[in-house]
């Protein structure tokens, strides 16, 4: 089983801190998954009924019945058979249905995995945010502090001290507000995962490393390994199973008998019988078949336009990783740098008193925007990267 009860987990460690170990909880606890796997072992045990005799039915006759009392007992047995193989294209058709609510369940696997990769980029991304917005607070409160030491009470420069006081009370909101989405995204990652929204998580350590992969390559994997298009496969096989069983439906089944006679006064007898089911009704038979056979040709139809359409979003989603992991590596690389050099030089001209006060806060907007833009990026290419492992069927 997938799945285990919240309290199987509770000596677990604390998750949260990596992708890996919100994953694994998802796995163990959310009910999705659960509900995916009950659905395979449903469809399973029914392959136990697929394919097997129908009940015999018992027959109890009493002839000859007057005054005097009954002339003759049989007791008996009657069974139907399926001749030319019926049984195990039924078996083949069951199978196929299992095998396509395995790949159901494989898929409602990956598709909460990628949610939660997602869901945990945005949590580590609310996690930085506010360490981000708590390092400008102090930074705000030092300027502010230096300011009411360097002027004290004197209303000659008092304005620097009252927009210090302003720009500090700002960051303070922005600490608050950080740390609210901070609490939502912790919330709605412990939805995913299976556990109650208030649940603790641990710290996270970073984003997760993107791998670098080519279209060609994910492509091949997703035709191997896409749990969807092994759904549309078995579906595929389970309607071309079924075609072959409605042509047999020309072929006549047989019912065989048997009845043990009692006959007061005489020898007691047997009797047997043998009955065939003429399939007169051609009409219907045709018709069956007709339906049977455009069945098939729309589940291999929709297996080809699955494929297609993988094969699209794939790209779609590739193109999409590439261009962010360029873009965030411009951010990293040659906006965070100088966006903090702007600040260290604004600060060190305030204090040698070279620059002004709004040089200074507007260094660090600057430098506050480059960094959360840069937060929002590679959350984008989380996600991203998440749908492209989703598409190809697991991790890539």
């Amino acid at each position: 089983m997938l799945w285990l009860s919240p309290a199987a987990a509770g000596d677990q460690p604390v998750p949260g801190a990596t992708v890996e170990s919100v994953v694994a909880i998802a796995k163990r606890l959310n009910p999705t998954v659960a509900a995916a796997s009950l659905d395979f072992d449903a469809a399973v045990h029914k392959i136990g009924t697929a394919g097997v005799l129908a009940d015999p039915t018992l027959i109890l006759e009493a002839w000859d019945v007057n005054r005097q009392g009954v002339g003759q007992r049989r007791i008996g047995l009657e069974q139907d058979f399926k001749l030319w193989g019926k049984y195990g294209l039924e078996r083949s058709i069951a199978q196929a249905d299992a095998d396509a609510a395995k790949f159901q369940g494989r898929a409602t696997v990956i598709d909460l995995i990628a949610q939660v990769v997602a869901a945990h980029g945005e949590y580590n991304a609310a996690y930085e945010a506010v360490g981000i917005s708590t390092e400008i607070k102090r930074r705000y409160d030092e300027i502010l502090g230096l300011l009411r030491s360097r002027y004290g009470t004197t209303s000659v420069d008092q304005q620097d001290v009252i927009k210090a006081e302003i720009e500090a009370a700002t960051a303070e909101g922005d600490v608050i507000r950080r740390q609210g989405e901070q609490k939502a995204a912790a919330a709605r990652l412990n939805a995913l995962i299976g556990r109650p929204s208030l649940a603790p998580l641990a710290a996270p350590t970073g984003f997760r490393t993107v791998k670098a992969i080519s279209l060609a390559q994910v492509q091949a994997l997703a035709r191997s390994a896409n749990p969807m298009l092994a759904l549309a496969g078995a579906q595929s096989n389970s309607a071309a199973q079924t075609k072959s069983l409605t042509d047999l439906n020309y072929y006549p089944d047989v019912t065989l008998g048997a009845k043990y006679v009692q006959r007061p006064g005489t020898e007691d007898t047997g009797e047997f019988m043998l009955g065939v089911k003429l399939p007169l009704h051609y009409e219907v038979k045709d018709a069956e078949q007709r339906a049977a056979g455009a069945r098939l040709g729309a589940a291999q139809a929709r297996n080809e336009a699955l494929r297609l359409r993988i094969d699209g979003q794939i790209a779609d989603a590739w193109f999409s990783v590439d261009a962010l992991r360029k873009v965030v590596q411009i951010y990293a690389s040659r906006q965070l740098p100088p966006s903090r050099s702007s600040v260290d030089n604004a600060r060190n001209g305030f204090q040698a008193g070279t620059s002004d006060l709004s040089a200074v806060f507007e260094a660090e907007r600057r430098l506050r925007t480059v960094q959360l833009d840069l937060l929002k990026l590679k959350v984008e290419l989380q996600a991203k990267y998440a749908e492209m492992e989703r598409l190809a069927g697991g991790s890539l």
